[in-house]
């Protein structure tokens, strides 16, 4: 792209002249590949690609009931976003803990306060982190993206995605650019600011700039700045990883094609390897990966000597040429094949079989919690409040408050009852009601901070860990250490909350 003359330069760094546009325009400062799209449930969204945005475009855009503007980022940020979806099991109708964990796993990376929106009329939440000053935006995203991993929360289109995204490393010479998301309560678009409990309180600009201010004072930058450290390091472990894969994959097939034959029957197995090299580091398909595999074989070592099937080579060249490109693809591409394709060795099938490991540890999680619910019932310690079931299934199915919300037709009072009610005895019934009272003090009414129940991130990954120095609530302490692990993230978000 040609440079902008000097005078169209500065007219694109014009502000508008509303203190609130300069300050949305300043907010959101990247304003290349934005968006746009109708004020609408599908907004059509398009990209802008020949040119930025300018400030008091984008200032009138946001104003536009009829748009939807939105930007990406650059290479830093003084803010990120997480979207929540309304079918998301982390959102607050369906799950009352979802916010809650994804809240206290981000004080694991030291961000404490936030600013709640909800996106748009279809109900789903924007959850803004302000920062008081730019970080790199690809360390945040990655201290992001592996913070809520560790906690177990998956991020994916249409459950929780993070802003910015961990984005693919780009090919020298090309850029890829950030997700974009749309700006916050743009006129007659559905959002609007949340409080606590996630009830509206307001679409005004200037007072989500007041929100943002005291959130972006608020965070604990330290903690933040190590966060990002670590999750740097662990992304280039990674790569190095997958690089040292790569590399040592491409050295087995080369040894195997430069010893080339050293008896009969090896032509199969060889054509095969020279088919698999050409279509994943050489990028050859059809006639040219036929004729790579040819020359390749003819040129190596032992071909005259032991190859059985140089009358035929160039129609089994083919063959195989043709049989790889639907197993394998180029290395950097999408694949090609489904789990299902058998592997192109003569008619063998293949040795791996293919496997959804998400919906194997979904049917496991979920038989878990029938077996340990059938077995309570059979011996009458089933609970009948949600809470007690809650806190006695993490214990007996080895499961967590996330999973047991996401399959809560298979527990929850209002969606599951027990064969036996009378069979059922709450922990409470079976102590004295003034005990219990005591005990279990209703955090709503107490506005007292927990003290010393902190999350802590585990040195060289992003999974936390609990340090317990605190008397209150009294039940908590009570609980067996498995189930403080697992409840102590709702605590700790439910405790920042009310304080």
């Amino acid at each position: 792209m040609t440079a902008l003359p000097v005078a169209d330069q500065r007219s694109s760094a014009l502000l508008p002249s509303n203190p609130l546009g300069q300050r949305l325009c300043e907010t959101f400062p990247y304003r290349w590949h934005s968006i746009s799209g109708e004020n609408a449930a599908e907004p059509g969204w398009k990209t802008k690609t020949k040119y930025p945005l300018r400030p008091r475009v984008l200032w009138q855009g946001w104003n536009d009931s009829s748009t939807l503007v939105g930007v990406r980022f650059g290479s830093t940020t003084s803010y990120a976003l997480i979207d929540i979806d309304r079918t998301s099991p982390y959102h607050p109708v369906d799950n009352p803990h979802g916010l809650t964990l994804i809240l206290a796993a981000l004080e694991t990376i030291g961000i404490v306060r936030y600013v709640l929106l909800r996106s748009s009329h279809s109900g789903g939440l924007h959850l803004y982190l302000p920062l008081p000053y730019a970080v790199p935006t690809f360390g945040l995203a990655q201290a992001l993206k592996q913070c809520l991993e560790a906690q177990g929360i998956a991020i994916a289109a249409g459950q929780v995605e993070t802003f910015p995204n961990t984005k693919a490393y780009a090919i020298p010479g090309t850029q890829i650019e950030y997700n974009a998301h749309r700006l916050p309560l743009q006129p007659d678009s559905g959002s609007c600011l949340l409080d606590l409990d996630s009830n509206p309180i307001g679409t005004a600009l200037g007072q989500f700039f007041r929100h943002w201010d005291s959130a972006a004072s608020g965070q604990d930058l330290e903690t933040l700045h190590e966060a990002i450290a670590v999750a740097r390091r662990n992304g280039s472990k990674r790569k190095r990883q997958r690089i040292a894969a790569v590399e040592s994959w491409r050295a087995d097939l080369q040894t195997e094609i430069n010893e080339g034959w050293t008896g009969t029957g090896q032509t199969n197995h060889l054509l095969k390897t020279i088919a698999c090299y050409g279509v994943v580091f050489e990028g050859l398909q059809s006639e040219a990966l036929a004729e790579f595999v040819q020359t390749t074989a003819i040129n190596a070592p032992g071909y005259e000597t032991y190859c059985r099937h140089q009358h035929e080579i160039t129609r089994r060249s083919t063959l195989w040429a043709k049989a790889a490109e639907k197993y394998w693809w180029a290395l950097g591409s999408e694949p090609q094949r489904s789990p299902e394709h058998s592997t192109p060795n003569g008619g063998e099938t293949s040795n791996v079989i293919p496997i959804n490991q998400n919906q194997m540890r979904a049917e496991e999680a979920q038989r878990r919690i029938r077996d340990t619910i059938a077995r309570l019932q059979s011996i009458g310690q089933f609970p009948a409040d949600a809470s007690s079931r809650v806190r006695l299934l993490v214990r007996e199915a080895h499961t967590s408050v996330q999973t047991l919300y996401r399959y809560r037709h298979l527990w929850h009072p209002e969606h599951f009852t027990p064969v036996e009610e009378t069979a059922c005895v709450t922990a409470a019934a079976a102590s004295d009601p003034s005990d219990a009272a005591t005990k279990s003090p209703d955090l709503a009414e107490s506005r007292e901070p927990v003290s010393g129940g902190e999350l802590h991130t585990l040195e060289q990954n992003m999974k936390c860990r609990a340090e317990l120095v605190c008397d209150s609530p009294a039940n908590f302490l009570d609980a067996d250490p498995f189930f403080c692990h697992c409840v102590l993230l709702q605590w700790v978000g439910l405790a920042r909350k009310l304080t």
